[in-house]
């Protein structure tokens, strides 16, 4: 860094990344800091040389204060080599925000229109609830047949479409993983990247990157849930929370599902939860319930949602106190009342994403069972519905 160079940039910054395969340092050296002070340069350049020596790549790039991150060079924090699709950074820092409860995931039109024909066309399965866990913490690349998330992603594919059309996909070890050379003898062209697969990853992966505060140390998985239901009538179903940081949700076939706009007061959520939509009167929520709409994939605050603010953001740091001590009296503080909408015995299909923080590892399959879903699509086996 040059004092002469950022003397003449004032409006800009300096943003040195260090990243290696675990972690990623980020600092940003303003012109004031490289003021005639010995000491302190001292003190800059042996702290960059220690992070230097543990790092595999370091970058130094000039940016405006104020630039946007685009959404197409959105990347996973803990590496950035994976570069995904979707607004994952931009929803990352708006989940920040206390009195924010929901997020709308742009940029993944073209994987969720793949969803949809891989899992609501007319070869698709019916009547399918299926819970597994994808590794995401291992992976390196987002675009190979060999990587941890990508092979978890292909088991729950094949577990949903009929294992007869799937024939040589399985391997018999005892993870019963999808073996690379029948991926490559069954795509055409031994092109092994099935763009279904691809569309549960990049999913996989972006709810992944939305861990914050101390999740981002121990999270290392998710859970993916899929239902694919030929008739869903569901009559009233109660509003709710999810017990667990985040999860993200889309609708592939159906109605999508209703949530209220933003974070709702104790005696709201008693409103809705024991009159449902009447007690939006009661709360004046009518213009907060909203639907979200078929391959609209958002992501919704839990209990358990807990993020880190940067020191230097003053007015997040008196919010974000504000709303740990509102927590410790109100769990849901932060979590997003939603539902699933009632139905009238028409098909729906669901894709959601939990972090595996180990609230509920519960996984499970079932297949061939015709149910009604009277209640909405809660997940009945696990305990993360509050």
């Amino acid at each position: 860094a040059h004092q002469s160079h950022l003397s003449n940039c004032p409006q800009k910054k300096l943003v040195l990344q260090l990243r290696s395969a675990r972690c990623c340092y980020s600092t940003v050296v303003t012109p004031t800091m490289w003021l005639p002070s010995s000491s302190r340069a001292l003190l800059i350049t042996e702290l960059l040389f220690q992070l230097c020596r543990q790092s595999s790549q370091f970058s130094a790039t000039l940016e405006q204060k104020s630039s946007p991150l685009s959404p197409a060079a959105q990347t996973v924090d803990n590496n950035p080599n994976i570069q995904l699709d979707g607004s994952w950074s931009t929803a990352k820092q708006a989940l920040r925000n206390p009195n924010c409860s929901v997020v709308s995931i742009s940029g993944l039109d073209h994987h969720l229109s793949t969803l949809q024909s891989y899992f609501c066309g007319e070869n698709a399965p019916s009547d399918v609830d299926l819970r597994m866990r994808v590794r995401c913490c291992g992976s390196t690349t987002i675009n190979s047949s060999t990587d941890i998330s990508y092979v978890d992603c292909a088991n729950v594919y094949h577990t949903i479409m009929d294992p007869p059309c799937t024939t040589g996909w399985r391997s018999n070890n005892s993870n019963n993983n999808i073996a690379t050379s029948d991926i490559n003898n069954e795509q055409p062209d031994n092109n092994p990247i099935n763009p279904c697969i691809q569309a549960l990853q990049e999913l996989a992966l972006g709810v992944h990157s939305l861990t914050d505060g101390p999740l981002q140390r121990t999270v290392t998985d998710i859970h993916m849930r899929v239902v694919c239901a030929s008739t869903y009538s569901a009559n009233d179903p109660p509003f709710h929370t999810d017990k667990c940081p985040l999860r993200g949700y889309v609708t592939l076939v159906g109605p999508g599902t209703e949530y209220m706009d933003c974070t709702c007061r104790p005696w709201e959520y008693v409103a809705l939860r024991g009159l449902g939509v009447d007690g939006l009167g009661l709360v004046n929520g009518k213009g907060r319930l909203k639907m979200a709409e078929e391959l609209e994939f958002i992501v919704m605050k839990g209990d358990y949602y807990d993020a880190s603010v940067p020191e230097d953001d003053n007015n997040n740091n008196s919010s974000s106190m504000m709303m740990k001590n509102k927590k410790k009296l109100w769990s849901r503080a932060e979590a997003c009342v939603h539902r699933s909408p009632p139905g009238n015995n028409a098909k729906r299909v669901i894709l959601s994403l939990d972090l595996a923080d180990g609230g509920d590892d519960q996984e499970w399959e079932e297949r061939g069972r015709k149910r009604n879903w009277r209640v909405g699509m809660t997940q009945r086996k696990s305990h993360l519905v509050s």
